[in-house]
């Protein structure tokens, strides 16, 4: 994370980090008017910090902006008994907005990396060809339930990946995932001797 998703020095002294903390303050004391007030002043902080945060190199949907706004907001829910009343409120906000931003971050990635995975996986690739020999329904028995869940939908109903989605309720990046998983355990068996990420 920039140092420029941050708040500065100067906005700790700011109005505005003195209405926050009062805001605050009083909310602890169980001033629901006042937690109120104070959350709907948060929202539009997180809102711009995960925006600044994710918005250009993620370039994630609006959406998506605002999950990652309400588990902020959840944050300070959860853990408002933890702040000090006579410390600075914006760099306590800042620090839950951080983590929140960086649990997203890391989710992101690990989806783009499956994206990447499934990449070039055509779910409209054959199963093993049943004129060689080979027992088709006992290899996908062999299989996970999941797995052949999916294949038997894709590849043996001919549905699309978007289909299958739809009627299994795994995304669709889960469900190209499954085929190709699906695809490379009946090559080996096929193929024992096959290396293990062929």
């Amino acid at each position: 994370m920039s140092e420029s998703n941050t708040p500065s020095a100067d906005f700790k002294d700011s109005a505005q980090e003195q209405e926050l903390s009062r805001l605050m303050s009083r909310a602890q004391e169980g001033d629901a008017e006042a937690y109120r007030a104070l959350l709907v002043k948060l929202r539009g902080l997180a809102m711009r910090y995960v925006r600044r945060a994710l918005g250009g190199r993620f370039r994630i949907a609006e959406s998506q902006c605002e999950d990652v706004v309400q588990d902020i907001l959840l944050g300070v829910h959860t853990k408002r008994h933890t702040h000090d009343p006579v410390r600075h409120f914006s760099p306590w906000f800042y620090a839950i907005a951080r983590y929140k931003v960086i649990d997203e971050i890391r989710r992101l990635s690990a989806a783009r990396q499956i994206d990447s995975l499934s990449d070039g996986v055509d779910p409209a690739t054959d199963i093993p060809d049943p004129s060689e020999q080979i027992d088709v329904r006992s290899m996908l028995r062999a299989l996970p339930e999941k797995q052949r869940r999916v294949l038997r939908m894709v590849k043996l109903e001919g549905l699309s990946v978007e289909e299958t989605s739809g009627r299994t309720g795994y995304s669709q990046t889960d469900v190209r995932v499954s085929v190709h998983r699906a695809m490379k355990a009946l090559r080996r068996q096929v193929e024992p001797v096959a290396d293990e990420d062929r």
